[in-house]
């Protein structure tokens, strides 16, 4: 299966995907951006994020995870 899903985390400690092998995570959350940001400016924090994504890795990591869902199919 070549899938990709969105999920929205919208708690610290609930609603995580069990068996989900993250390829790319941004947490929006006050903490991660109000010290270079400010409370107000999580907008220009995403900017930022994927203003410096490096997409071959994120394409590595999507590929590493198909490869590792089909070995797994066979394991015994």
């Amino acid at each position: 299966m070549d899938r990709l899903y969105n999920w929205w985390v919208s708690g610290h400690e609930v609603d995580h995907p069990a068996g989900f092998d993250p390829i790319l995570v941004l947490d929006v959350f006050e903490h991660a951006y109000m010290v270079d940001y400010g409370t107000s400016e999580r907008s220009e924090y995403v900017k930022a994020f994927f203003a410096n994504l490096n997409w071959k890795v994120v394409e590595q990591r999507f590929d590493e995870s198909k490869a590792r869902r089909v070995a797994s199919r066979f394991a015994i």
